[in-house]
């Protein structure tokens, strides 16, 4: 699920919805001449992208800073963290208020895991789950969550102790304590294997279903915690991810039996990278090295391509391709297999849907204040944009999308949620 930080709901999260809410209906206007010239000439993928309509937004809402949002089905969840600690669920559709509910001190963000529960974090190491529908209390628990689905979550308790839980009444499936845990992670086929990191570079993998240890061992030179979100899994390999003192490291281990495979380090005159410089892309594991991406075996650690100019690559899955940034901020869709540059979509920002979590849109700026972005649907085979229109300008959190729906954060503090289909 794509969380997108937003602003404060504290107004609007306790008032009926016409109150609080701008519901503007949606409206279809032309552009001025110079923004339908612009968006003619401009180019994603060779050919002309044309279209001259602006969408407006269906409805809107103000926000702070401090707040976060999640998506989920037909409803959008909005959490108060500073002012008012209220967790609001808005009707996609309309805006209208279902359910406003105060809690004790939130802190960090939502999951929301339709139709099982929505998680949020509260005091200072806690989750509370509320019913999605009504905002009922279904149950509350000591511990943070490691992941989650609409059947289960994986609780990590203050004790150290890591806890599977029914979502439905909050009742324990199997608890197991893990000495000096520091780093998790659930991979795997199905998601179906725990790894747990310790301080002393120790690694135990655990299945999920009933948290029986499967395997455990040690990482090389017998220390070093993995980075954040950093311990990743492919074809029966686990790769981890660590940051040495110039440089970036991924160590390949086999999965079931953690005996070490293959070593890669980026070079130490390059820029260093911060968060896993190595994921998953599919055929290759995808590693940033501060100025490219390269493609590397994942058998072998053996470098197959080299992407220059790139540092941060999303997987397309079904599709042979990544979708690869750069630090100018223009895109590119590369064929995983070769490295080449499929489609250049230029400038501008992705936008990700929140079932799939893969790229379904992109926005590209139109006026020179960034106030107005065409907004397109990214054929994530070719590259190719399908014109939806021009919608208002984004701020720095961006959009998340639900099927044709852009729920984005604007400049000016508010949240908007914006038809495009």
């Amino acid at each position: 699920m794509t969380i997108i930080e937003l602003g404060d709901p504290s107004s609007a999260a306790t008032a009926p919805a016409p109150a609080r809410l701008r519901l503007d209906h949606r409206g279809v206007v032309r552009w001025a001449a110079a923004a339908v010239a612009a968006l003619c000439a401009a180019t994603l993928t060779g050919s002309a992208v044309s279209g001259s309509t602006v969408i407006r937004p269906r409805w809107s809402v103000a926000f702070s800073q401090t707040s976060l949002a999640d998506a989920a089905g037909d409803t959008v969840f909005v959490q108060s963290i500073n002012v008012g600690s209220q967790v609001t669920a808005y009707d996609l559709g309309s805006g209208a208020v279902r359910w406003s509910k105060g809690l004790p001190k939130p802190r960090g963000r939502m999951t929301a895991r339709v139709p099982g529960a929505l998680l949020v974090p509260i005091l200072l190491e806690g989750t509370v789950a509320l019913d999605p529908r009504t905002g009922a209390e279904k149950w509350r628990l000591p511990g943070d969550i490691v992941s989650a689905t609409p059947e289960t979550a994986l609780l990590r308790q203050p004790d150290r102790t890591l806890s599977l839980v029914r979502m439905a009444d909050g009742r324990p499936i199997w608890s197991r304590a893990i000495e000096g845990d520091e780093s998790w992670a659930v991979v795997g086929p199905q998601r179906q294997r725990i790894v747990a990191a310790t301080p002393d570079g120790r690694l135990q993998v655990l299945r999920l279903s009933d948290g029986a240890l499967l395997s455990q061992g040690r990482l090389e030179n017998g220390s070093g915690v993995p980075v954040t979100n950093g311990v990743v899994a492919e074809s029966g390999l686990l790769f981890v991810n660590r940051m040495e003192t110039d440089r970036a490291v991924v160590t390949a281990y086999d999965l079931d039996t953690l005996r070490q495979r293959w070593r890669y380090a980026q070079s130490a005159t390059d820029d260093i990278v911060t968060g896993p410089a190595a994921r998953a892309c599919g055929v290759v594991l995808c590693f940033a090295d501060g100025t490219a991406t390269v493609g590397l075996d994942p058998g072998t650690g053996t470098i197959r391509w080299r992407a220059a100019g790139f540092v941060d690559a999303v997987l397309i899955p079904g599709q042979n391709r990544i979708l690869a940034g750069g630090d100018d901020g223009r895109y590119a869709l590369i064929d995983t297999t070769t490295g080449t540059v499929v489609a250049s979509l230029g400038a501008g920002t992705t936008v990700r849907d929140s079932v799939r979590s893969v790229p379904a849109f992109y926005l590209r700026p139109v006026a020179p204040d960034g106030s107005r972005a065409a907004a397109g649907r990214i054929n994530l085979a070719t590259g190719g944009l399908q014109l939806s229109g021009i919608i208002e300008g984004t701020g720095p959190r961006g959009c998340t999308a639900v099927t044709d729906t852009l729920i984005c954060d604007t400049k000016d503090g508010r949240l908007t949620v914006t038809d495009v289909g």
